[in-house]
């Protein structure tokens, strides 16, 4: 008998990511907690993320399922070197993504290129 998976499963659970996330940050240093991904000391800058730019579809790995982040545009408050993007909503440190250390300078701006951001694999 052939395995079956079904995709509202999956979809469920990376549904709780986009449903729990309003923020994402711009950080200098990986941010540990829903708190430290928006504080000045680990935030270069910040700016409000919704739903929309989530999507959820089929994973790389065959049957799997995956969420996508959309591409966002950050204004820095702060200049330094940004090494991670934080996913923040009102109670939690969602998704902590890593980059390419990047220097920055205060009023600018910096984008987080699109990214899967988890993948569900296929039941085996």
């Amino acid at each position: 008998m052939a395995k079956y998976n079904n995709p509202l499963g999956p979809d469920a659970a990376l549904g709780w990511y986009r449903d729990n996330t309003t923020i994402v940050s711009a950080c200098g240093t990986q941010p540990t907690t829903q708190e430290t991904g928006t504080i000045a000391t680990y935030a270069l800058g910040t700016v409000a993320y919704g739903t929309a730019l989530w999507t959820i579809a089929g994973g790389d790995v065959g049957g799997g399922r995956k969420i996508t982040a959309g591409a966002a545009t950050i204004t820095l408050d702060a200049s330094g070197t940004v090494t991670h993007f934080a996913f923040v909503g009102p109670t939690y440190l969602t998704i902590v993504g890593t980059c390419a250390p990047t220097a920055v300078t205060a009023a600018g701006t910096v984008i987080m290129n699109a990214f899967d951001a988890v993948e569900i694999g296929t039941i085996t």
